[in-house]
């Protein structure tokens, strides 16, 4: 019986530093949603790419999926951090936002140049890599499976550079189904159990 209690004990401990040291207001439903948003922003760029040369437009959808994603991914984030008690503005968060929006904002600059210099070829490429890159950077400071996502958007933003002419294709599988997938795996294995 004591030894049960010291197994809950230091299980409890471990729940306190891991939130302490941690972010764990991810929710699983914001890669879910973040996924169908790219899923929806997908099947309208494709449409507009069908209907002639439409580059406003298709940076608008872009604009609006990112837009929509980080809106998204805040309410919810929110919402997780006051129903588990957890603050979510803290010095934790502002470590996790530069180390996510560094290698992000970086990379979206580099895809503004290429779009100006009209090298479009590997502007799906570049999203796909430093998105990954800054999954991969803030993993240390959230929940570790973070990294394995950005690994698979590094992977596929690779095999992107050579197969020029399929950026949507390549954009809508990381950016739509590793999320949807992501989020389905992230909640069976952190969020189904505590409910």
């Amino acid at each position: 019986m004591d030894k049960n209690k010291a197994l809950e004990s230091v299980n409890e401990i471990k729940e306190l530093m891991e939130k302490s040291s941690k972010f764990v207001s991810l929710s699983g439903m914001t890669a879910v949603l973040a996924g169908m948003y790219a899923l929806v922003g997908a099947c309208i760029a494709n449409n507009l790419l069908k209907s002639g040369d439409n580059r406003e437009e298709l940076i608008m959808v872009a604009s609006l999926v990112l837009t929509a994603s980080v809106i998204t991914a805040c309410i919810l984030s929110c919402y997780k951090a006051r129903k588990t008690g957890q603050k979510l503005f803290s010095k934790l968060t502002y470590r996790i936002a530069w180390n996510f929006v560094l290698p992000l904002l970086t990379g979206g600059l580099f895809c503004i140049a290429l779009l100006l210099h009209e090298i479009y070829g590997l502007v799906s490429s570049v999203m796909l890599l430093f998105y990954g890159l800054s999954l991969v950077n803030v993993s240390k400071f959230t929940y570790s499976n973070v990294a394995w996502l950005g690994y698979a958007f590094l992977c596929l933003g690779i095999v992107d550079c050579f197969f020029e002419g399929h950026g949507l294709l390549f954009w809508t599988i990381g950016f739509g189904g590793f999320h949807v997938l992501y989020g389905v795996l992230f909640y069976l294995q952190y969020e189904r159990k505590r409910k």
